[in-house]
């Protein structure tokens, strides 16, 4: 339900990320705090930042099956995390530090990437 939820909100979230940065969009019963999109259609690498509660950009666009190295800087004091259960990702960002991570965009097009210990505070995101 909540990957058919995203598809048929992520047109309107991903238009409206592009025009506003840095508010606060909710879908359903999730509130993602709005850094930005980026498309990355065609891209083998991105470099994503993850800070105060929010991943920067928050929205993610590519094609299914398309696979994304990224290296996650985490720009603050605060031990983060990125997860995606569906991939089986769950790797812990160090203070201060950066991890490497591949992702794949799924057939739907849409998957939920957020940090374990602070989703209650906004910090998750979709590509």
């Amino acid at each position: 339900m909540l990957a058919a939820l995203l598809s048929v909100g992520y047109s309107f979230i991903a238009s409206s990320a592009e025009q506003a940065s840095e508010r606060s969009i909710t879908l359903g019963d999730l509130t993602f705090s709005n850094h930005g999109t980026k498309e990355v259609k065609g891209q083998g690498e991105l470099d994503l930042g993850a800070d105060n509660y929010y991943f920067e950009p928050t929205f993610l666009r590519g094609t299914p099956g398309q696979k994304l190295k990224l290296e996650i800087e985490n720009e603050s004091s605060t031990l983060h995390n990125f997860s995606i259960p569906e991939q089986n990702v769950d790797v812990n960002i160090p203070r201060k530090g950066k991890v490497v991570v591949e992702i794949t965009f799924p057939s739907s097009g849409v998957v939920r990437f957020f940090c374990k210990f602070h989703v209650s505070r906004g910090m998750l995101a979709s590509c």
